[in-house]
Formats: C-alpha cells, structure tokens, sequence
C-alpha cells in the first residue's frame, strides 16, 4: 500500500494540509534530516491504522510543530547569542592578535645616535740630526707624545724583527744611533713601543744596512761637520787614523758621556762607560754610536773623500782645516784658531 492512499484515507484534506505546512515549516527550520526522522514515524502510525494513534500522533505532530517553533526561536536567540559571542570572540581575537604584534613585533625604532667620538690629537715632532736618545725621549715628553722614561725603558728591552741590534752590555743606549732623524707625526699620548718602532722602521727604510761600525763613524762625522763635503773628509781622518792604529781623540766623544751618559737619569750606573767611550782614552772606535746621524752623515760614513789626512779642527774662521802631520795640524792652529763648539 502506497504512502499517498494511507495518507488520503486516514487524514482529510485539512488535516494533510497541516502535515504539509509543518513540513515546509520544519523543512525550512530543522532541516531535512529531522524531516525525514518525522515522516517515518508517521508512516508507521499510518500503517498500524489506529485512529486514536493516529489522533495522537496529529497531536504529536502539531505539539511537535509548536515545540519546533519554539525551538526554531530558541534556536534563532541561540544563533543570535552565538552570533554575537562569535563576533565578540572575533574582536577579541582581533584585539588578541594586536596585542600579540604590540607584544612580539615592536616598532622600528630610530638607532640611538652613537656619541661623536672627538678626533684622536696628533702632534707633529721634528727630531734633529745629532740628537741623543735622551735628548729625542726628552723631546717626545715635551710635545705630548709619550714619557721620556717609558721610552728610554723601552728602548733599552725592544728588539727589532726587520733588522739587527746589538745587544751589548757595554753600550749605554741600546738604541743610539737608530732613531732617524725626521719629521714624525705621533697620536698625543701614544704609546711608547709604537713610538720607537715608528723610528726604527723610518731608520730601516733610509739607512737600513749599515755596519755597526759605520753607524758610529756615522755618528760622530755627524757631531764634527757642517756640509756634505767636509763630512766626507772627516769620515776619511777617521778610517785613516783607525787604519794607522792612532786613537782618534774626537772631542764629541768626550762630551757625550759627559753630558749624557755621567749622572743620566735613565741609567742605574754610568761609571764604566767613559773608559769605552772617550777616545781621548779608548784605543780604536766607542762602544757604540754617540748620536743619532742624518743621511748626510751616513752617506759619507759609507763614502768618504779619498784623502791621506790625519788631522782636522774648525777654526775661528768658520772652516774646517785639514793636515797630513801633527806639526802642519799645530801651525794651522796657531793661525786660525780652535772654535770648541
């Protein structure tokens, strides 16, 4: 038996138009699911063709159509509650997420402007030619550079990479003679060690090479000419008077352990030196060199003039005279006069 015949013979038309309407209605409402849950139930009422059961499934029916009204507004509040805690959750979430970028992801921020950095003082430093070690420590210390005792103190340890200095006990100053006389750019208090390898590279660079010998000869042609071509003839007196076996009696010798090795101030003990370094009373050169020379004296320590003088003075007249023999030495003597420096 069809659904539709047991549908006209237990309902009239009203009735079935009631069924239909709640349908639509709940169709519209709860969906198909619950629809279909529904009609079965009231196919097996139909077919079981009871009319009082029928009766109270009408009444199920219709009460169920007013719960499902009551329901659908129910569950209309419900969506509209939901509706709203949903849109509430998303704000939330939205403020959430912002707060969370505040939190995590900062604003870009300006770098702190580092402090200007006051530029580093400089302070140009001319070394003479003929200045001693203590005299160029001294020079130092005025200008700023450094102090006159830490740069002695260091001279005295530092052992240059590039070339060799002798390391001799019987040498006041280690570094005499290797301080090249220049012009120098130093930091204000700079550092010692940096200031002497300043000028032990500048000497490498320009007089690098040179015999210990030659450095001292260099040294004290520097303390007894004034120009290159009597630098030459003085460089030549003293290899002559060396060759001949003569002490070479050079006043500057005597004058700098008097005026800067006796009673210096950067050394502990001076009393052995001038034995080594006057020749007036040392058989041959000094123990080392006496000054810090120029190129000039340098040049004519390597090339002296080819001359057979043993003997020299300057004179009052501002020159220097040069002689073969000891007598032509003393009647120039006489005649121009000694001008001790």
């Amino acid at each position: 038996m069809s659904s539709c015949f047991l549908l006209r013979k237990v309902y009239n038309v009203e009735k079935l138009r009631k069924v239909l309407d709640f349908v639509k209605t709940t169709l519209r409402r709860k969906g198909i699911a619950l629809l279909l849950t529904m009609v079965m139930a009231f196919l097996c009422v139909s077919c079981s063709g009871n009319p009082s059961e029928n009766s109270s499934m009408s009444e199920t029916l219709s009460s169920s159509e007013s719960g499902s009204d009551s329901s659908s507004q129910q569950s209309d509040a419900d969506s509209s509650d939901a509706s709203s805690v949903l849109s509430q959750t998303e704000e939330e979430n939205d403020s959430g997420e912002t707060n969370t970028a505040d939190s995590t992801t900062k604003p870009t921020e300006k770098p702190t402007p580092k402090p200007t950095e006051e530029p580093v003082e400089t302070v140009r430093v001319t070394i003479p030619e003929g200045y001693t070690v203590a005299q160029i420590a001294q020079t130092l210390e005025k200008n700023g550079v450094c102090s006159a005792k830490e740069f002695v103190s260091v001279s005295q340890s530092y052992s240059p990479k590039s070339f060799s200095v002798p390391s001799d006990s019987n040498r006041a100053f280690k570094m005499e003679g290797y301080l090249f006389p220049d012009t120098y750019e130093f930091y204000v208090d700079d550092d010692p060690e940096d200031v002497l390898i300043k000028l032990l590279n500048n000497y490498n660079a320009k007089a690098g090479g040179l015999s210990s010998q030659q450095l001292i000869v260099a040294s004290i042609v520097e303390k007894e000419s004034r120009s290159a071509e009597n630098a030459a003839l003085v460089a030549s007196v003293i290899y002559n008077r060396l060759n001949a076996g003569m002490k070479l009696e050079m006043d500057p010798t005597r004058d700098y352990i008097n005026n800067y090795v006796t009673n210096s101030p950067y050394l502990s003990s001076t009393g052995k030196y001038a034995a080594l370094y006057n020749t007036y009373k040392c058989s041959g050169l000094p123990a080392g060199p006496i000054c810090n020379p120029g190129s000039r004296a340098i040049q004519a320590a390597l090339n002296p003039a080819d001359s057979d003088y043993l003997y020299f003075f300057f004179g009052n007249d501002n020159q220097n005279h040069y002689s073969k023999t000891y007598e032509e030495h003393q009647a120039a003597m006489e005649e121009y006069g000694v001008q001790y420096s």
